[in-house]
């Protein structure tokens, strides 16, 4: 099937920075519970069908390295999608379809759960929150299924946040281009999906990443007319 999606994605988890994930190592502890977030670009599109400005989110659990076999995953599409953007966005990003998104199924392992769900993502330069929770629940601390909070990491007393270029997540993610994906730490970090195995925290100061993403399939259609 042939897409064409861009935006930013947001990686976050409960390892210490940097997720060793990036370094297709074991996660800390051996055990890790963690999400992407992705937003999409108004221009985006599935199968010919217009799915911009859409959100996804999938949050994981695993031990050993991701590859390994052992992740388990639930995908939450945009409350705001309609069937037919929901059927193709769940594919999309549990890593069912053709070309680069493929990549996906590599590391998401048993996708158990896709639901609808609340996604409310708001950032700027100081940082930025992330909220996942059910269908038209509001956005209350304590409330939904994700939430968290971070901003860019630095070193010392620079002012440019700390980047990272070629590493192993950057194939799943589609990284678009070299220093795209930035260093964060999360301020909180709440996951409560009772679908997956150990999907309960909350942490703080942990690791997060924020970069630009481009999933093309050359196969790609004209937009349908909504």
């Amino acid at each position: 099937m042939g897409y064409s999606i861009t935006g930013v994605f947001t990686e976050a988890c409960d390892c210490t920075l940097i997720c060793p994930c990036w370094l297709d190592d074991a996660p800390d502890e051996d055990h890790c519970t963690g999400l992407f977030a992705w937003q999409l670009d108004g221009t985006a599109t599935i199968g010919g069908t217009a799915v911009g400005g859409l959100r996804v989110v999938s949050v994981s659990t695993h031990s050993g390295g991701r590859r390994a076999g052992a992740t388990t995953t639930a995908v939450f599409v945009d409350e705001a999608a309609d069937d037919e953007q929901f059927a193709l966005l769940a594919a999309a990003f549990s890593g069912e379809l053709d070309g680069p998104l493929a990549e996906l199924a590599s590391v998401s392992g048993a996708v158990l759960q896709r639901s609808r769900a609340r996604i409310e993502v708001s950032a700027d330069r100081t940082g930025w929150h992330i909220f996942v929770g059910r269908p038209a629940q509001a956005p209350v601390a304590g409330a939904g299924l994700v939430e968290v909070t971070g901003n860019p990491a630095v070193f010392g007393g620079e002012d440019e946040p700390l980047t990272l270029t070629h590493t192993a997540l950057d194939t799943e993610l589609s990284v678009a281009g070299p220093g795209q994906v930035v260093a964060h730490r999360t301020d909180q970090l709440a996951v409560r999906v009772p679908a997956l195995p150990g999907a309960y925290l909350d942490v703080r100061g942990r690791s997060a990443m924020r970069g630009r993403f481009r999933y093309v399939n050359a196969a790609a259609t004209a937009v349908v007319p909504r």
